[in-house]
Formats: structure tokens, C-alpha cells, sequence
């Protein structure tokens, strides 16, 4: 599905509501936010990457003809996200949902013991630790509203257990379930829906190779060759889910994790 069609069958699902993506300048988080704005919700594009960050909002907004805003924020930084999600409540009244997306592996994949422990860290607190400081952000807003949808981004590489040399990340995605769950459990309450997608492998440009060219290669095609559907996923393929779950259609759905690799778990 490319993008144009993309935007063609979605309109004004999420109108009236709004929307915060963190890691959304880029790859994957870039498509949920231009996912969103074309189902009519304001989004609000979170970032480390200050200048990176303003330019997705401002092609995402021509685009999509929506409300987008650009924040600058590294998700690890309490003060730094506390900032950014009071600048969307100054803005637009309201947060309706939060996507948890910023993370990535990181570093080069490696042997789990020849990771430092200022790495492991770093690839935790990017993470994990980052989505449970978003939300505590967030939740006091949607509690007020008595409404709210989290969307957390885990991995199916936690169901896989690889590819090898991925063991921080890894773990750290596997926190995301435990972290999905029990905000499901906690805040059901409240009115506050949190559900996590866990993508297959789905190439992406990101600043830092995990991969050599070569190993890249080679893990799409073993990855495609494992799934039931036999083709490489696209960000595309993902963001109708994001929709779905950050939408009322998806109101009576919680603490679930939503595999959304072509079959590649199930193989």
C-alpha cells in the first residue's frame, strides 16, 4: 500500500483528537504520525532530533492537510518529556493518544557479553524506561479526561529470541510487554486503553547500521522466507494498526500485543 493510498482510504477517523508519536521523524514512527494526521487527528511529532522533527511535521501537515507540531525531546529525560507534552496540552486542550515508538537497537549486533554496561543501559532506558516516562507524562491528562489510548512498540524479536547479537534490545522489548500489561491492568480504570504492536522485520533507514549490508540482506530474505505471507513488510503495513488502536473502534481492547510481522511468530 503506498502512502497516497494510503492517506485516500482514511478520513477523519480521529478527528478532534490528538496525538503525540515519539521517534516520529523517522522511519517507522514517521509513517505511524503521517498515519494519524491522515485520519484527522493533530499530532504531535516527538524527538530528539530537533531539525529532523520539524521537517516530518511540516511535509506531514502539507501533506495531510492536519494539525502537525514538532517537539524536541529525548525520551530518557523526565524534564525534557514533561516539557514537550505540556507544550501539546498549551496547543491543542487534550491528549487523546500516545505512541511509544522512539527506540532502536542502537549498536551493532554483537555477543551478549561483549556489550558494555553503559550500553545496555543506554539501549534500556531508550527502550523501556523512556515509554513508562511518556506515559507517566501523559496518564494525568487522559485520567482527567477519563479517556486515552497507549500504543507501546515492543518487538517480535522477544517471541523469536534473535536474530543473535540483538540481546539488549531484545530484553528491553520484552519490559515493553510486561510494562503493556500492567498499565492495562492499572489504568482500566480510568478509562485508558494501552495495547503494544510488535512489528516484524521491516527495513528502515535509521543514523546507526545494527546490521552489515550483507547480514541485512540475508536476514530479509531467511525473515521473509519464515513467514507465512512470503513478502517484505513496509511501514505501511503497520499503520493501520496504530489507527485502529489509538481509535474508538478499538475502545473495548486492552493489554494486548499485536504481532504484526506476516506471519513470522506464527511460523
Amino acid at each position: 500500500m503506498t502512502a497516497a493510498s494510503t492517506e485516500a482510504t482514511v478520513r477523519g477517523e480521529l478527528a478532534g483528537r490528538v496525538a503525540i508519536v515519539t521517534g516520529g521523524a523517522q522511519g517507522l514512527g514517521r509513517a505511524y504520525a503521517a498515519r494519524l494526521a491522515a485520519a484527522g487527528a493533530a499530532v504531535a511529532v516527538v524527538d530528539v532530533a530537533g531539525a529532523a522533527a520539524r521537517d516530518a511535521a511540516a511535509e506531514i501537515g502539507e501533506r495531510t492537510g492536519a494539525e502537525v507540531g514538532a517537539h524536541v525531546a529525548d525520551v530518557t529525560d523526565e524534564a525534557q518529556v514533561a516539557a514537550a507534552v505540556e507544550a501539546v496540552v498549551q496547543r491543542w486542550g487534550r491528549i487523546d493518544a500516545l505512541v511509544n515508538n522512539a527506540g532502536g537497537a542502537l549498536f551493532p549486533t554483537a555477543p551478549f557479553d561483549t556489550f558494555s554496561r553503559a550500553d545496555w543501559d543506554r539501549v534500556l532506558a531508550v527502550n523501556l524506561t523512556g515509554q513508562w516516562v511518556c506515559a507517566v507524562a501523559v496518564v494525568p491528562h487522559m485520567r482527567a479526561a477519563g479517556y486515552g489510548k497507549i500504543v507501546n512498540v515492543t518487538s517480535t524479536t522477544v517471541a523469536k529470541g534473535g536474530p543473535v547479537g540483538l540481546t539488549p534490545y531484545t530484553a528491553a522489548k520484552a519490559g515493553v510487554i510486561g510494562l503493556t500489561r500492567a498499565l492495562a491492568r492499572e489504568l482500566g480504570p480510568d478509562g485508558i486503553r494501552v495495547n503494544a504492536i510488535a512489528p516484524g522485520y521491516i527495513p528502515v533507514a535509521t543514523p546507526k547500521d545494527v546490521h552489515t549490508p550483507a547480514a541485512a540482506q540475508a536476514l530479509r530474505e531467511r525473515v521473509v522466507a519464515e513467514q507465512c505471507l512470503p513478502v517484505l513488510g513496509t511501514p505501511d503495513d503497520l499503520g493501520p494498526v496504530v489507527e485502529f488502536l489509538c481509535s474508538a473502534d478499538s475502545d473495548f481492547l486492552t493489554g494486548q500485543v499485536l504481532n504484526i510481522d506476516g506471519g513470522w511468530v506464527h511460523s
